[in-house]
């Protein structure tokens, strides 16, 4: 049997298998400054999903309108035909001085709906003018089988007239009466011109001659009064987003492969009338350029639509204290959109415009989408 003899352990290597006071304190050091570290990775995460949750829940409204407006126009119909220019059957033809030049010479084009977008303040003018309709007024026919009546329902294809425009305006014309009365909440505000197919006064703004005017839409920018606005006689006009400041609408063209005319062309100030000739005489469509029309009774092919969109926050502070109904931009927006700016600049009025809210310290978002009108029958 042998024996194992082991040396007893000294205090001074005792003192080696343990940790120094020094070595400790560098290590809670180290694991300080991790911490720190991580602190701030975690702090600078969450504030940007914040900030970026925020900014998403801000526009979320605009979004949804922008998309409503989309999908709409996307739908737009003229129910373009070709007929005679003149007609054998019309009463006038029968007299003396009637009966030549009432022959037919040529083919046209015809329709008896309309698109038209223009400045809103001339297009409804009951809006409240210039500095409370910032921008452009749209509208147009649509397929959308909208119905107030009950015997109408299931028929999803009826034709519906649709308007699309800012306004400055409260909020008392459309509060439900079960809210307290309070102090008028102004802002600027989307309206949606939205007839049901019922009230689609589209073929009774035609004169003698089939010439339509505004009638269709006059009632378009009208205030609304509660009882007005109740279940059995819903209002015509109603908003569809708040903090709306500007829309903005351009017809447009594909790009001529020729390089002749630019894709604004039919509408370089933004104005469009489908009754009208327009300033593009010379453009064709639909089996060319009937005797002259140019883009009468046509639809544009493109229209591009551009919302610009404000926060909450800083809508409060605009209109703070106010009850007079003022709008805080007054005509500013409107001057850089108005009859002389010319579409092709459109990029450059939206700086403008975006420099104006920046200067103003204003969260803002820009939204802007060219839609296709699938009705349009078009060719340069």
């Amino acid at each position: 049997m042998s024996f194992r003899y082991t040396l007893p352990i000294t205090p001074r290597e005792t003192l080696r298998a343990a940790f120094t006071l020094v070595e400790v304190l560098v290590s809670m050091t180290v694991l300080l400054i991790l911490l720190l570290i991580s602190a701030q990775v975690i702090g600078t995460v969450q504030s940007t999903w914040t900030t970026s949750n925020a900014r998403i829940s801000q526009f979320r409204e605009a979004r949804t309108a922008f998309d409503i407006i989309t999908r709409n126009l996307s739908q737009a119909t003229l129910n373009t035909y070709v007929d005679y220019d003149n007609s054998y059957l019309n009463p006038s033809s029968t007299t003396t001085a009637g009966a030549t030049t009432l022959t037919p010479q040529n083919y046209v084009r015809k329709s008896n709906l309309r698109f038209v977008c223009d400045q809103a303040a001339a297009l409804v003018p009951q809006a409240g003018g210039l500095v409370n309709t910032p921008g452009h007024a749209l509208f147009f026919q649509a397929p959308l089988g909208i119905a107030h009546n009950a015997a109408y329902v299931g028929l999803d294809r009826l034709l519906c007239g649709r308007g699309y425009f800012v306004q400055y305006t409260s909020d008392d014309f459309f509060r439900p009466e079960i809210l307290p009365a309070g102090l008028p909440r102004y802002r600027y505000r989307l309206m949606e011109f939205s007839p049901p197919a019922e009230k689609n006064l589209i073929y009774s703004g035609q004169d003698a001659a089939g010439t339509q005017n505004n009638e269709w839409f006059a009632g378009a920018g009208v205030p609304l009064e509660q009882e007005e606005n109740g279940p059995a006689n819903p209002g015509l006009t109603r908003p569809i987003a708040d903090n709306i400041i500007a829309l903005i609408i351009s017809p447009q063209t594909e790009t001529d492969p020729n390089g002749v005319l630019e894709p604004t062309a039919i509408a370089p100030n933004f104005a469009y009338d489908s009754l009208t000739v327009g300033a593009a005489g010379a453009v064709g469509g639909g089996g060319g350029n009937l005797a002259g029309q140019g883009t009468q009774h046509l639809l544009p092919p493109l229209v591009k639509v551009v919302l610009i969109a404000i926060d909450e926050k800083s809508a409060d502070r605009l209109t703070q204290g106010d009850t007079s109904g003022t709008p805080p931009f007054g005509a500013t927006i409107s001057d850089l959109i108005d009859e002389d700016t010319e579409a092709a600049n459109l990029n450059v009025t939206l700086e403008q415009i975006a420099q104006e809210l920046r200067n103003r310290r204003v969260n803002y978002r820009i939204f802007s989408a060219t839609v296709v009108l699938r009705g349009a029958k078009w060719s340069i």
